[in-house]
């Protein structure tokens, strides 16, 4: 076997046996199971209390004001006599409602009073429509029921993007934020790994053992390529348990708006495109960064020194990641366009843009030929810190020393 194939197997087979990667996987595993029904649930129970509300007032009002918020579909509406502390946590938890709703006249206008315990769940736009017919009714003195009919005019939506409806459309985004994490925490936690198994190597003093008989360009690329095989091997696990597991999760409650008020979000309903932009983007990313942290834990010479050498390139990672979830809502703003080409930002931005709308063929090869310069040039840079860095011992090197190290002209 040549050497490069004893030492991926070998990286390979140590790391598949580790602890870390067996939690690693279990965690992650339990982490996608969490995420598939934990909110889901959460979002259930709190949009049904937010959604069931009580009526209190005169009975002219609360008849048909009942009928309208129900007809509405957002609504179920409990009619209550109006409690005599309406201001008090207490009594929204006693009625079992997340609101209260007052109403009465006044000057042949209705006026709509709301208790609850947080303000940032009412949308009054939600409650001034389904009740406008009421409104107009007590100004015209026409019966709310006819005005109702006559304000109900159609509204048809039609998409120009990929998603069809609003519904496919909140679940599309749901499912993108979920790739999204696991992209992140994928590359964060391998990259990690890959940082402290060099490190650890220079550390004990094997480096210096391998450095006699192993050549140093042959050493870290089977590292890179036996933590990327691992790394692809979690994903594959952690997405399979996704798929498995979001076939049954309950529905989610649909946002905006939305035709339908709960929507159904699955993996498996992933179109082909956003599977393989997962996992091109994810191959582009890992190794863009697994170079670069190889390369710096080659300069670490105590384990204390960890943090300092990693915090710096955890940054842009963070950065990328906090880009991608913005331009999950406007995919194709000027900003996330440019980003989409950034090194280390592309990976995410891109397949962010590529799972919520329909990038051009010519903007995904471009990004996809940037990603893959960016991985050769950290795979020169990376590899020039790590012949230095597996042999330079004593005190921690300045970033002015590492900055001269990539940038000389003899490695």
């Amino acid at each position: 076997m040549s050497q490069f194939g004893t030492i991926y197997l070998a990286e390979l087979l140590r790391r598949l046996r580790s602890r870390a990667f067996i939690v690693g996987l279990f965690f992650g595993g339990a982490g996608v199971a969490l995420m598939t029904w934990f909110p889901s649930l959460i979002a259930s129970m709190q949009f049904a209390q937010m959604r069931t509300v009580a009526l209190a007032g005169p009975p002219a009002l609360v008849v048909p004001a009942k009928t309208l918020l129900e007809r509405s579909g957002d609504f179920a509406v409990h009619v209550v006599a109006m409690p005599k502390s309406p201001t008090t946590a207490a009594t929204l938890a006693r009625l079992r409602v997340g609101s209260l709703l007052e109403l009465s006249q006044r000057s042949q206008r209705l006026r709509v009073t709301i208790y609850t315990r947080d303000p940032s769940d009412v949308r009054t736009a939600t409650v001034r429509g389904p009740l406008l017919p009421l409104h107009l009714a007590l100004l015209t003195h026409r019966p709310p029921e006819q005005l109702r009919r006559e304000l109900n005019f159609p509204i048809v939506v039609r998409s120009v993007e990929r998603f069809s409806t609003s519904a496919a459309s909140t679940a599309g985004h749901t499912i993108a934020f979920v790739m999204l994490f696991l992209l992140y925490m994928l590359i964060v936690f391998n990259s990690q790994l890959v940082l402290t198994s060099v490190a650890e190597e220079k550390t004990s003093r094997i480096a210096e053992l391998l450095v006699s008989s192993v050549d140093l360009a042959t050493l870290l690329v089977a590292k890179v390529l036996a933590s990327t095989t691992l790394a692809v091997l979690q994903m594959a696990a952690w997405v399979i348990i996704g798929f498995a597991l979001s076939r049954g999760a309950p529905a989610v409650p649909a946002v905006g708006n939305a035709d339908s008020a709960f929507v159904s979000v699955s993996l498996s309903a992933l179109p082909l495109s956003t599977i393989l932009g997962f996992l091109a983007f994810f191959a582009l990313g890992f190794l863009q960064m697994a170079v670069l942290f190889a390369g710096a834990g080659s300069l670490v010479n105590r384990t204390e020194d960890l943090g300092a050498i990693s915090g710096p390139l955890f940054l842009p990672v963070i950065a990328a990641f906090v880009v991608a979830i913005v331009a999950l809502s406007n995919p194709d703003a000027p900003f996330a366009v440019v980003c989409s080409f950034l090194p280390v930002l592309s990976p995410f931005v891109m397949f962010s843009r590529l799972a919520v709308s329909n990038v051009p063929l010519v903007q995904l090869l471009m990004a996809g030929a940037i990603d893959v310069a960016c991985v050769i040039l950290f795979s020169l840079a990376g590899g020039r810190l790590y012949r230095v860095g597996m042999l330079f011992y004593g005190r921690a090197p300045s970033w002015p020393q590492v900055a001269r190290t990539i940038f000389s002209k003899q490695s």
